[in-house]
């Protein structure tokens, strides 16, 4: 009785928003027309046009539109989207665009090994990874095909989720692939494998989302200027609220089930960083279900997207490689770094996601255990005890993860968070803790008194679930005092992160999207570390 009342509950604060406009109807957008770099073209009702650098058309370039093969009864809202009376991927798949892969991106899997997830509209019979240094002289080598999965049959189906494994792959070296999906065949596309220098580049974001009103378009845009300086994409969780679709205004998304066309337009926005550069993420509490209203009154939907199914069908991390579970958690090696993904939302005692979905809010929405308990805190004590041991090789210990504990005043945020990770980090002394869950900057740092691993919060790359002219700052609101543990705060812009590595120093730069300046740095050098072990009040700035 309390879940339904609940879900009446949800479904009528869902109604008074459209009534009061914040669902408006689609009408046409401009037409996109040739590559414009990195500008927004339009923003009309729902959805905005956008062709960045790649000239990857993003979102609707005319909606609403009729997919091929269609009736007049299913009319589809954007190219990514929903249907009024069936899904666009249903309604694609009886065309021919059922098997044009989609939503390419990928992911490192252990050394010499890299893996590419895609989408297809479509069920399809045949499918085919090929890849080689030289594509134009070369048929080239077939990679291992993992996968396919469709995971929401409502609605006449809502696409099918593939992953393949190319492997046997020579380090610092340029690799082209092509995918074919029963005899559609995708670009050629390239990578490049890790260098044996020593040094590498990330980006870091956290906390973006996809929707129209446009808080994320800065950072993506800034994404772009930033590719070709970096070596992948890490992204510390909430990845495109897919689950908050109901919220983001200017849709008919509190009436109508958004969730798979909001995950598909993100997924679309991001290909052209993700298809040519490893896109690493780490599990949020945003990635655990549907919480819409269409979602909670439908069991199937609510059944079929609970406990993170998305989230670990549409991305593949190398969990196989790790020892790690799906993509809740898992480690890799680039550069001179050791990566640490970590999970804050299941698996460890009180963990938030476990008894009710989103963040203990939502009953019948319960998540985990992922594995036996116990199991993740003893990989991850398994997992820092090698990289600790192997510092001669990849010198830096870096852990990413959603929710951060200590972040302001000295005050842990989660306890139970902290105490099933803290711990650990400072026994086998990781270096640096990214993370994101607060929609603004912080960043931590250790001195005198303060025992805590630096941490850098990085969670504004631009949240639409609370949009306002002022830049939110999430769950937590900053109180404008910089306590010795919150020794750096940020929320004037949205923003994206560098974490530069070598084998001396490593540093990480916070950017403001929308003029690409660098606000805070902050810089640990190896030798400083191992003399003192506290980091010096102050990075260069």
């Amino acid at each position: 009785p309390v879940a339904i009342l609940a879900q009446a509950k949800i479904m009528r604060v869902a109604k008074l928003l459209f009534a009061n406009g914040y669902a408006n109807s689609c009408h046409e957008l401009i037409g996109c027309g040739q590559c414009v770099n990195r500008t927004v073209i339009g923003v009309h009702g729902c959805y905005w046009c956008e062709i960045d650098q790649g000239c990857h058309a993003v979102g609707s370039a005319v909606s609403p539109c009729t997919p091929d093969g269609a009736d007049d009864a299913c009319i589809s809202l954007a190219s990514a989207s929903h249907c009024r009376h069936k899904s666009a991927d249903a309604c694609a798949s009886a065309g021919s665009d059922a098997a044009q892969p989609r939503q390419i991106h990928l992911s490192v899997a252990g050394a010499g090994g890299m893996r590419v997830a895609w989408k297809t509209r479509g069920s399809v019979s045949s499918l085919s990874v090929l890849y080689a240094e030289d594509m134009s002289t070369t048929v080239g080598e077939p990679a291992t095909i993992e996968r396919s999965v469709e995971y929401l049959k409502s609605q006449g189906g809502h696409g099918y989720h593939h992953v393949a494994l190319m492997s046997n792959l020579r380090p610092d070296t340029l690799y082209q692939y092509r995918i074919i999906c029963d005899g559609v065949t995708s670009k050629v596309r390239g990578f490049r494998t890790e260098s044996e220098q020593g040094s590498a580049t990330f980006l870091v974001v956290g906390d973006m989302g996809y929707g129209a009103a446009g808080e994320a378009v800065a950072s993506r845009s800034r994404m772009e200027s930033l590719k070709d300086r970096t070596n992948m994409t890490l992204h510390v969780g909430d990845i495109g609220y897919a689950d908050d679709s109901f919220l983001h205004v200017h849709t008919k998304c509190p009436e109508e089930f958004c969730y798979e066309a909001v995950y598909d337009n993100y997924m679309e926005w991001i290909e052209n960083v993700s298809d040519t550069r490893p896109y690493m993420v780490a599990v949020g509490n945003h990635e655990s279900e549907c919480h819409s209203p269409a979602c909670l009154v439908s069991p199937e939907i609510k059944e079929s997207l609970r406990n993170f199914t998305a989230y670990n069908t549409r991305w593949a991390m190398p969990s196989p490689e790790s020892g790690g579970t799906a993509n809740m958690w898992y480690s890799f090696d680039f550069g001179p770094v050791h990566f640490v993904v970590v999970n804050t939302e299941t698996d460890f005692p009180n963990a938030p996601e476990v008894d009710y979905g989103d963040g203990g809010k939502i009953i019948g929405l319960q998540a985990g255990h992922f594995a036996p308990e116990g199991s993740y805190r003893a990989w991850l004590n398994s997992d820092l005890q090698k990289a600790s041991e192997n510092r001669g090789q990849r010198p830096w210990i870096v852990a990413f993860g959603h929710r951060p504990w200590v972040y302001q005043n000295g005050t842990s945020r989660d306890p139970a968070v902290e105490a099933a990770h803290s711990d650990l980090f400072q026994k086998y002394g990781v270096d640096l803790y990214l993370t994101g869950h607060v929609h603004s900057y912080h960043r931590v740092s250790p001195r005198s008194g303060n025992p805590a691993v630096p941490t850098v919060v990085t969670g504004g790359a631009g949240c639409e679930e609370f949009n306002s002219d002022k830049k939110s700052t999430g769950e937590f609101d900053l109180n404008g005092t910089n306590q010795m543990w919150d020794f750096r705060s940020y929320n004037k812009d949205t923003q994206v992160g560098l974490l530069e590595a070598t084998s001396s120093t490593l540093k990480f730069s916070a950017i403001a999207s929308s003029s690409g300046q660098v606000f805070d740095s902050l810089v640990i050098r190896k030798e400083v570390k191992e003399e003192s072990g506290v980091f010096p009040e102050r990075g260069e700035i």
